[in-house]
């Protein structure tokens, strides 16, 4: 099984760039680079993808963000359409703005790590969606490649999986579809 290791993520993510930068300063430059990239963002404009991360994931945010538009699939990142809400201060006006947000997008994807474990925004985003679409799964990004087996409520979720640069979405390591299909509507199918 690939799940998403943050080695193998990061590692895309660096063949890509033609500068590396101190960490600091590269997290302001993948702001950068996604900001021009939805430069064009409109209140109207609908995602296939709602991307719920911690900001201090942003490059392997942005280089999932990459891989999922080479893809297709349109993906909308919080911090950069809507860069002046406080991640660290949930207030009814920016739960309403994510809200209005996620009114426009058709899936939820988790992407769960170490930093994510802080944030205040995620579990809601999660609730939200889940209740919202039911489209919804777990992103791991590992340190290492075990399988993944979920943590306490996201363990409720199928989880992305990334072989052989397809990404499939699975409940066990013999239940799965193809992440086009899920998109779709298909739900994991047992495989022998």
């Amino acid at each position: 099984m690939g799940v998403l290791t943050k080695h193998d993520i990061v590692q895309r993510y660096n063949q890509r760039q033609s500068l590396l930068l101190e960490e600091s300063r590269e997290r302001r430059y993948a702001a950068g680079i996604l900001k021009t990239a939805s430069a064009d963002f409109s209140a109207l404009n609908s995602y296939d993808i709602f991307l719920s991360h911690s900001y201090d994931d942003a490059r392997v945010v942005k280089q999932v963000r990459d891989m999922l538009e080479e893809k297709g699939f349109s993906v909308y990142v919080d911090w950069i359409e809507d860069d002046h809400l406080d991640r660290g201060k949930v207030t009814p006006e920016s739960a309403s703005v994510l809200r209005n947000r996620m009114n426009a997008c058709n899936s939820l994807l988790y992407i769960t790590s170490e930093s994510a474990e802080k944030s205040v925004w995620m579990p809601w985003e999660l609730g939200y969606m889940d209740s919202r679409t039911g489209r919804v799964a777990v992103a791991p990004i590992l340190d290492e490649e075990p399988d993944f087996e979920g943590r306490e409520y996201l363990g409720l979720y199928p989880y992305l999986d990334l072989t052989n640069d397809s990404f499939y979405i699975h409940r066990s390591t013999s239940e799965w579809v193809g992440f086009s299909n899920w998109m779709k509507g298909d739900n994991p199918q047992r495989y022998s």
